[in-house]
């Protein structure tokens, strides 16, 4: 059996550069990816790159479903943990995103709906949703100077109609309660594609 030194000799003398370059660089990853600092900045690196071939859609129509009086009496807690009825949003369009800080395709988005919230902050009601601790939320959201409102699972499962099996998940709602859009995983959310849907509500 080889030994190391002599398997490390013809791995120099047969592999060019440019492969050599490729080996080390393949298993500088792999070390990376085993230390979860490195690990998360990674991975919500090559969410981010994947984010512009992922644009949300509208469900079709006999297949959206529904949000009922008892849904809209769902209550969530938020600023100085005050409860918060989400009756409040109704008979608006509605955008709500469930997510963790923990959570590399959910870092990897919110920039995206940060520049989204502020070109339709004014006419859309945002959510952000977690169960996460709001101290935890608040200094995320501090250093990345996010401006998105943030509210907070009070020990209350979401309605039937906007569950979900992982983060993030957005749902779009409209003014008449139908769930138009549901996306699981990270998606270009300040595209043309989200801007269209909303325009559709909003008219």
């Amino acid at each position: 059996m080889a030994s190391l030194k002599e398997r490390f000799t013809k791995w120099k003398e047969k592999r060019s550069i440019w492969q050599k370059a490729g080996d080390i660089l393949f298993w500088v990853l792999i070390i990376l990816f085993l230390i979860p600092g490195p690990r998360k900045a990674i991975m919500t690196t090559m969410n981010r790159a994947t984010l512009l071939v992922k644009a949300p859609r509208m469900i079709d129509e006999d297949k959206q479903k529904v949000l009922t009086d008892m849904d809209y009496n769902w209550t969530l807690a938020w600023a100085e943990n005050e409860p918060f009825y989400f009756t409040n949003f109704r008979e608006e369009v509605v955008f709500i995103n469930f997510w963790a800080t923990w959570c590399p395709p959910c870092v990897a988005e919110m920039s995206e709906i940060e520049e989204l919230y502020k070109k339709y902050g004014h006419r859309v009601a945002f959510m952000l949703v977690t169960s996460e601790k709001p101290e935890v939320v608040n200094a995320f959201m501090e250093k990345n100077q996010y401006q998105i409102p943030v509210f907070y699972m009070a020990g209350i499962q979401a309605p039937e109609a906007l569950s979900f099996n992982g983060y993030p998940t957005t749902f779009i709602i409209s003014r008449d309660g139908h769930v138009v859009t549901k996306k699981t995983g990270a998606a270009n959310w300040n595209s043309k594609a989200t801007r269209k849907i909303f325009e559709e509500l909003l008219n």
